[in-house]
C-alpha cells in the first residue's frame, strides 16, 4: 500500500519513505513535510522498488528491516535500475553495524538511527545533498538475490 501527501507534485521534490512501522513512517513524514517534500509511503521492499521506478524520487528513506525484500536488497535493486535518487537508511540502534555496511554496499548517502528527528537529519543533510557514492554491492547482487530463486507470481 502506498500513501501520498497533498504537496504539489510538480514543484516539490519527492521522498519515498519505505518502512512498515506506522510510528516511524509518521515521524519521517513530519520531518520531510517541514522540508517541503512531496511524500510517498510504501511498506515493503518489493513494492518500494516498483514505486522507485514509477516515481523516480529525489530521495528514498528506507528501513533495513522491512517485509518481502529487505531494505539493503531493495536499495541495490533501485541503484541497479539507475536514476539519481539518493538513498538514506533508517534503522534501530541494534542494527547500526548492518546500516553502516549496507550504506557502503548500496551507495547510500547516509544512515540515521530511529527514531529520526529533524536535528539528526540536519546533521547529515550535507551528505544527503552531496555526491552519490558508488554501490560496490551491485557486483554481488546476483549472488545475494539470484534470478533462479525468484518465483513468478501466478
Amino acid at each position: 500500500m502506498a500513501y501520498v501527501t497533498e504537496a504539489d507534485q510538480d514543484s516539490a521534490p519527492t521522498v519515498l519513505i519505505v518502512d512498515n512501522n506506522p510510528m516511524s513512517t509518521r515521524r519521517l513524514s513530519e520531518v520531510f513535510r517541514i522540508k517541503e517534500f512531496h511524500i510517498e509511503v510504501c511498506e515493503d521492499g518489493d513494492k518500494a522498488v516498483d514505486e522507485y521506478i514509477r516515481l523516480d524520487p529525489e530521495l528514498v528513506v528506507i528501513a533495513l528491516d522491512i517485509p518481502s525484500l529487505d531494505g539493503h536488497l531493495a536499495a541495490l535493486e533501485m541503484r541497479e535500475h539507475g536514476g539519481e535518487g539518493r538513498i538514506v537508511f533508517v534503522t534501530p540502534r541494534r542494527l547500526a553495524t548492518l546500516a553502516r555496511d549496507a550504506t557502503h554496499s548500496a551507495g547510500a548517502v547516509a544512515w540515521l538511527e530511529k527514531p529520526v528527528s529533524s536535528a539528526a537529519l540536519e546533521e547529515v543533510w550535507a551528505d544527503v545533498l552531496g555526491p552519490i557514492p558508488e554501490a560496490p554491492g551491485l557486483e554481488d547482487l546476483d549472488a545475494l538475490y539470484p534470478e533462479d530463486r525468484i518465483k513468478p507470481q501466478p
